[in-house]
C-alpha cells in the first residue's frame, strides 16, 4: 500500500464539503465508473434487471429515502454533502446513492460480516491511557476509496478520522477533546424509521459532544436511522461504553476486566430480542454461493472467541500487543473471513486504527494489518 495522506478541511460545513469534493473528486469518478462491476452488486441486482436499469432505479429510491430525513435532521452534515457534490462536480442524486450503500450493506439482500473492535481502560495498559483498536472489515471492491482526514467546523469541535471518500460522516474516528467511536455493523430485525446514515449521526457527535456521558446522551435522542450498530466509545478521561443500538432501540453495556471486545452480534440481554437469530443461516438471492447454509453470526462469534483467548491473563495491555491482536490469523494461522484479520473473495479487513484519546493521536493503515505498517496523525 502507498502512504496514507492526510486530508485537512476547514470553514462552514459546505466549504468542508466543497473542500473534500475537490481533494476526492477524481476518486469518487473512479469509483462511480466501477460501481456496475462491484461483486456486491451483482449480489443486491436482481438477475434479470439490466444493470444501468438497476443503477437509475437506486439512485431514485435513494434520493426519496434519504434527501428529506438528512436535510431536516442533520443540517450541517446536508451542507457538507451539498458540497461535496459541488466541489466533485456529482449530482445530489447520486451522491445519495452512494450514501445508502451503508444502509444495503448487512440488511438482508446482503449480510456483510466484519469489524473488530477491543478497548482498554487506561488501568489495563502499560503506558497507563485508554487505548481503542479497531479492524475495519468491508467489500474489496470499496477497498481503494477510503479516506483519512481532520476537519475544522466553524464552531465545532475538531475531528481525526476514518471514512470513505464519497461520505461526509465518519466511521471510526475522535474529536480534539479525545471522545473517540468506532462502529460495528450489527444485525437486528427493525425496520428503518430514519434513512440517515449513521456515519453522519457519528459525524454530528464528534462535533457536539465532549466525552462519553454527553455522546450516549446525544445517542439516546438523537435519530439515529442508517444502521444497526455495536459501538465503542471512548474518552480522554478514561471512560469506556459499548452503546448497542438499532434504529429505534438502545442499550449500554459495561466494560468487564479492564477491557472490551465488540464483533457483530450484540451483547446486552435488551438488544438480544432485536437481533437476528443466533441459529439463522444465510440463505436466498444476494447471498455468495460459499455462504448458502453459514450462520450468519459464526465470524462474529468465532473472532470475539478469539480476541478473548488471546487477551486472557495477558495483564497490562501494550501497543504491540494490541496490533498483534489486530493482525491475528487464528491458532493455525489460515487467514479467512472467520479470523480477527480477514481475508475473503468478496470481504477483507480494508483499513486498521488504533486511537489514544489522551494523546489525540491516532495511527492508521490501510489493507490488511498482516502485511502493512500504520502511520500516525494528530490534531497539532
Amino acid at each position: 500500500m502507498s502512504a496514507i495522506k492526510l486530508e485537512t478541511f476547514s470553514g462552514s460545513h459546505y466549504e468542508i464539503g466543497v473542500q473534500q469534493g475537490r481533494a476526492l473528486g477524481e476518486l469518487i469518478h473512479e469509483g462511480l465508473r466501477r460501481v456496475p462491476d462491484f461483486e456486491a452488486l451483482k449480489f443486491m441486482k436482481p438477475r434479470l434487471l439490466p444493470t444501468f436499469l438497476f443503477l437509475r432505479l437506486a439512485k431514485r429510491r435513494a434520493a426519496k429515502l434519504l434527501k428529506d430525513d438528512i436535510f431536516r435532521h442533520y443540517p450541517k452534515q446536508a451542507e457538507r454533502l451539498r458540497g461535496i457534490g459541488e466541489g466533485a462536480d456529482v449530482d445530489m442524486s447520486t451522491l445519495l446513492f452512494l450514501q445508502s450503500m451503508e444502509l444495503l450493506i448487512g440488511r438482508p439482500t446482503f449480510i456483510l460480516q466484519g469489524c473488530t473492535t477491543v478497548g482498554f481502560i487506561p488501568q489495563g495498559t502499560t503506558t497507563s491511557e485508554t487505548i481503542i483498536g479497531k479492524n475495519f472489515d468491508y467489500l474489496n471492491d470499496l477497498a481503494s476509496y477510503q479516506l483519512t482526514c481532520r476537519t475544522t467546523p466553524k464552531e465545532r469541535y475538531k475531528t481525526l478520522g476514518c471514512t470513505i471518500a464519497s461520505f461526509p460522516g465518519i466511521l471510526d474516528g475522535m474529536n480534539e477533546r479525545g471522545l473517540t467511536v468506532t462502529y460495528n455493523l450489527a444485525f437486528a430485525t427493525d425496520e428503518l424509521q430514519c434513512f440517515v446514515p449513521l456515519s453522519m449521526v457519528l459525524q454530528e457527535m464528534l462535533e457536539t459532544c465532549s466525552n462519553v456521558d454527553d455522546a450516549i446522551k446525544y445517542l439516546a435522542q438523537a435519530k439515529r436511522g442508517g444502521h444497526d450498530a455495536l459501538l465503542t466509545l471512548a474518552d480522554a478521561e478514561g471512560n469506556i461504553r459499548s452503546v448497542e443500538i438499532t434504529s429505534s432501540h438502545i442499550a449500554i453495556g459495561e466494560i468487564a476486566d479492564d477491557h472490551t471486545i465488540n464483533t457483530n452480534h450484540y451483547h446486552t440481554s435488551e438488544m438480544r430480542q432485536y437481533e437476528i437469530p443466533h441459529n439463522a443461516v444465510y440463505y436466498g438471492r444476494g447471498v455468495p454461493e460459499d455462504l448458502v447454509g453459514v450462520r450468519v453470526h459464526e465470524s462474529s462469534e468465532q473472532r470475539l472467541l478469539r480476541a478473548e483467548e488471546l487477551l486472557k491473563s495477558e495483564g497490562e495491555i501494550d501497543e504491540g500487543k494490541i496490533a498483534e491482536v489486530l493482525r491475528d490469523h487464528g491458532e493455525d494461522n489460515e487467514p479467512s473471513n472467520l479470523t480477527i484479520c480477514q481475508h475473503g473473495a468478496l470481504v477483507s479487513t480494508t483499513r486498521s486504527v488504533i486511537f489514544y484519546p489522551n494523546r489525540k493521536t491516532i495511527r492508521v493503515l490501510y489493507g490488511s494489518p498482516c502485511q502493512n505498517e500504520y502511520t500516525q496523525f494528530a490534531f497539532s
